[in-house]
């Protein structure tokens, strides 16, 4: 859509001088007024006001795109590849803020993704807005951003996206929002063009305040207090600044504290905030940005009211139980930190140092969120933004989306363009995306097979990283291009999948299957030792991938689980290796062992996380870095789909032939969870003892159960199933 589509005859503006942040209003009148709508685009981040009031509680809009075409270097030179743009259109129905006269259109103004200099920023700020008005005679008038609009310098003066704000009150006063003020003195916007993008409405839920905490002080000195809020999230510290003009108030989020409950200064990842009082008290937290943080060191003379949590406003549609305490921190932590990496319509590695969409991360635990939160309007706009980070000359798709600067790998990355329209698929039952974009995964491939050497993908673009695991938790030895490979194999059976909606003509379908008997005998030709059975001799879960696919012998999945039957019971794999090889126990029979591995307090465990006093996944298994990073929550999938075995047909999509599954687990105790699915809620709880295993499953549809060597066709409703544990014995 163009631009006149939402804003008619409105002007893009911006603020000579560019303060870090801007005041910017219109004074309009109105009468008989029975309908106002407001669309806007407020440029990085924005708030809007109308005579005072709040328009929104929605944050950090607009939602993060690859906004328009921008000037962008790489080591050897400048940005050459050609990606698409867009930029999102809030609108807001204002009848009810519209008074009888005089009115005051306010806006709010900070650099946010499109001015921040934390990635390559796209421009400075700029606002467009368009109010119409319909009155009782259905007459229209239309307000708009144009010379007339007026602005200041705001009270936020310096700014960074991932550390934090310092916001200056000693001249600020509220009086701006409101009509009976004279704004005269202020100065007047300048007329802009703005660079060639598509306009689109936003429909992805905004950032919202969706948890409110209240910390517990756990240190007192002199000089501050360190409070803990119960959990490493995301969201902002609320405040009361006292009436003390001048007086400057410094904060320090950190993700852990120290033995004597300090924050612990390597896990501040910078993020700090400051606060400079004015005439009057006042509540005061950040505006346009967050931390993410568990512990905050406050001067010891400032009240802390609450902290907000802030993340996309969605809604958990699942729940996971268990007796064993690792698996259920497992799905509680893994919800926690997915949550907090949710902002601005990306699925982000992290909430602070980096923010970014890496289509590696978000490709990897796509099939967890899917399962656990109700993120389909969420992946409506990811997937576009992993739609417009391809390269349209080479097909390239980025490691980030959209995209910024970073480092990833042809195959974990680049496929997302493949995997993310297909779990979207397998979920949701709608191939809208795998037929819309699978023109674009045909050039993801013909990049691939140019950037190959003897069938295997061996680089990428030039200079920049290709990786094929990544936080492996010593150093990463499993070969990039075997895992690559793989990932374009795994991306061959997913076309193949979807073969009947993507209308593939036979020789499509010979091609792929021909490409993928290449590709294989590649691997097997540089990576297998027939002696051994192993590929990669078996390094970081090498056997895995292989399995996976499909290939080896017997001894290459015996080999697999003799490491961790025998050598170790801890995860020694990196965020693919250790989906995949969970994956691959669960499917060949050995659920025993992946749960064991999953429920293992070994040095590289989630146990160990967890014994940390961990609320959230980590970035490494070692605990360096981030404290928040959702990735190797991807096999938490594994507990719905395997644990308690709500899964469907292969050939099924959006659950139509569900089934309940479970895994063969040679163990006592009870699970018990629930998802939704298109058709609506299934519920499986399970209680295994010595001689028995009883199953109550309620269900939305018809399905099939299957469990050892049973198989019993459920009913909708309720169905109460119980089998000995030698599969000998059912009843339903």
């Amino acid at each position: 859509m163009t631009k006149e589509k939402y804003f008619g005859s409105a002007f893009w503006v911006e603020f000579p001088g560019e303060p870090v942040s801007v005041l910017a209003r219109k004074d309009f009148s109105a009468e008989n007024v029975v309908n106002a709508r407001l669309s806007v685009i407020g440029l990085g981040f924005f708030e809007g006001y109308i005579n005072g009031r709040l328009i929104s509680e929605d944050r950090f809009l607009p939602l993060n795109t690859d906004f328009h075409k921008r000037e962008l270097k790489r080591k050897n030179g400048f940005w050459e590849e050609e990606t698409a743009h867009r930029i999102y259109v809030t609108e807001y129905d204002v009848t009810s803020f519209i008074n009888e006269g005089k009115n005051s259109l306010c806006f709010m103004l900070g650099n946010g993704w499109y001015s921040d200099t934390h990635q390559e920023k796209f421009g400075d700020k700029k606002l467009i807005f368009s109010l119409v008005l319909e009155d009782v005679n259905k007459n229209i008038t239309s307000i708009v951003s144009d010379g007339d609009v007026y602005y200041k310098e705001g009270f936020i003066k310096e700014y960074d996206l991932t550390e934090g704000e310092k916001q200056d009150f000693s001249d600020y006063s509220d009086s701006w929002l409101y009509t009976e003020t004279d704004i005269s003195s202020w100065a007047k916007v300048r007329l802009c063009d703005f660079p060639e993008t598509k306009y689109m409405l936003s429909d992805c839920p905004a950032d919202r305040v969706t948890e409110t905490l209240y910390p517990a002080i756990i240190k007192v000195t002199d000089d501050y207090k360190v409070y803990d809020i119960g959990k490493n999230c995301s969201g902002n510290l609320v405040l009361l600044l006292p009436a003390r003009k001048g007086k400057s108030v410094k904060i320090t989020g950190s993700e852990e504290k120290l033995p004597d409950n300090d924050i612990d200064p390597e896990k501040i990842m910078d993020q700090h905030a400051e606060f400079i009082c004015g005439d009057t008290e006042r509540e005061v937290s950040q505006k346009f940005t967050w931390h993410a943080s568990r512990f905050f060191r406050v001067p010891s003379d400032i009240k802390v009211i609450r902290f907000d949590v802030i993340n996309t406003a969605v809604s958990v549609n699942s729940e996971f139980n268990s007796d064993d305490k690792v698996l259920k921190w497992l799905y509680d932590a893994f919800i926690n930190t997915q949550l907090s990496n949710m902002h601005s319509g990306i699925p982000s590695d992290c909430p602070h140092l980096e923010r970014r969409g890496y289509t590696g991360d978000g490709q990897l635990a796509a099939d967890a969120v899917m399962t656990t939160i109700d993120a389909r309007k969420f992946y409506d706009k990811w997937i576009e933004d992993i739609s417009d980070c391809q390269d349209r000359k080479s097909g390239h798709v980025q490691y980030t989306a959209p995209y910024t600067h970073s480092g990833g790998g042809p195959g974990g990355w680049g496929g997302a363009i493949v995997h993310v329209p297909f779990m979207y698929y397998k979920h949701y039952g709608d191939p809208s995306f795998m037929v819309k974009l699978y023109p674009q995964m045909k050039e993801y491939f013909r990049f691939l097979d140019e950037h190959s050497r003897g069938n295997l993908v061996y680089y990428d673009v030039p200079d920049e990283w290709c990786l094929g695991d990544w936080c492996t938790p010593i150093k990463i030895r499993i070969p990039a291009p075997f895992v690559n490979t793989y990932f374009y194999i795994k991306h061959i059976d997913e076309i193949l999948m979807c073969r009947e909606v993507l209308k593939l003509s036979r020789d499509e379908e010979k091609g792929y299957k021909e490409k993928r008997n290449i590709l294989v005998s590649a691997i097997k030709r540089r990576y297998f030792d027939p002696k051994t059975g192993d590929f990669a001799k078996n390094i970081q879960g090498a056997n895995a991938f292989a399995v996976d696919i499909g290939i080896g012998t017997k001894k290459t999945f015996k080999n697999l689980c003799a490491v961790y039957d025998k050598k170790h019971l801890y995860y020694n794999t990196g965020i693919f290796g250790t989906d995949i090889l969970t994956r691959v126990l669960f499917r060949n029979g050995r659920g025993d062992l992946a749960v064991r591995l999953l429920s293992s307090e070994g040095k590289y465990s989630f146990g160990n996380i967890m014994n940390q006093g961990a609320t959230s996944l980590w970035e490494y298994w070692t605990g360096r870095r981030s404290h928040s990073h959702p990735m190797f929550g991807a096999v938490v999938t594994y507990l719905f789909s395997y644990i308690l075995g709500i899964t469907q047909e292969n050939d099924s999509f959006g659950y139509e032939k569900l089934i309940i599954a479970p895994a063969d687990l040679d163990i006592t105790g009870s699970f018990s969870g629930k998802i939704t699915v298109p058709q609506g809620e299934v519920f499986v709880e399970i209680i295994y003892s010595d001689t028995s295993a009883r199953f109550k499953l309620i269900i939305p549809q018809e399905g099939i159960f299957r469990y050892k060597n049973n198989k019993i066709k459920l009913i909708s409703g309720t169905n109460e199933i119980i089998i000995s544990r030698d599969g000998m014995y059912a009843k339903n």
